[in-house]
């Protein structure tokens, strides 16, 4: 079990690494089964839409088992009922943390998706293509909250990110969150991490 830590959000949580640790593979990289999921969903064109609504499904079910294990035993019910996650930079209209919280909202009759009220102010760029160093400056201000695409009567929200690594996309979603709503808790679950990340413990 990963904790992810920030003053940002109540309570974090990764599900699991996206690569194993080269100390362990002998030196070559490779994908855990949470990496090879994501990986696929994300950057393999030839995958249908129906092999990315059983990725989804997976990854659903792990988060919902997540929410239980790391949250029941503090929470007499869910502390959050709307589930959102960054807008993908790439443009491809295929995003797992939004399949993920359509999937979330018809398994759960308490939680709905409001992935749709996280905008971009402007173009953003992927990240794994930004020197960790100037993430936060790239991310400033580049989300913002369209409060009539929420349900009403939000009282928590969960953020859903696929890959976790310093967690600067988190930290941008969450600041435009406190613009909004600064008195809504936030809780996060990424799908994976990388082993580098410096706001996580194991």
């Amino acid at each position: 079990m990963v904790t992810l830590q920030s003053k940002s959000w109540v309570w974090g949580h990764s599900l699991g690494l996206y690569s194993k640790p080269l100390a362990q593979t002998g030196g070559d990289y490779e994908l855990t089964i949470h990496g090879e999921k994501i990986n696929y969903f994300k950057y393999q064109d030839e995958a249908d839409q129906m092999e990315r609504y059983v990725i989804a499904e997976y990854f659903s079910d792990e988060v919902f088992r997540a929410i239980k294990s790391g949250l029941e035993p503090k929470y007499a019910s869910p502390p959050f009922n709307v589930c959102i996650g960054p807008p993908e930079n790439r443009n491809t209209g295929h995003s797992l943390p939004n399949y993920v919280c359509q999937k979330l909202a018809k398994k759960l009759n308490w939680m709905k998706n409001g992935f749709d009220s996280v905008k971009k102010t402007r173009s953003g760029e992927v990240m794994k293509k930004v020197p960790r160093e100037e993430r936060s400056l790239k991310l400033n201000g580049l989300y913002r909250i369209d409060s009539s695409r929420l349900p009403e009567g939000v009282f928590g929200i969960l953020i859903i990110d696929d890959v976790f690594e310093t967690g600067s996309t988190v930290e941008a979603v969450c600041d435009a969150l406190e613009m909004e709503f600064p008195s809504i808790p936030r809780f996060v679950v990424a799908l994976s991490h990388l082993h580098a990340t410096k706001r996580s413990i194991n």
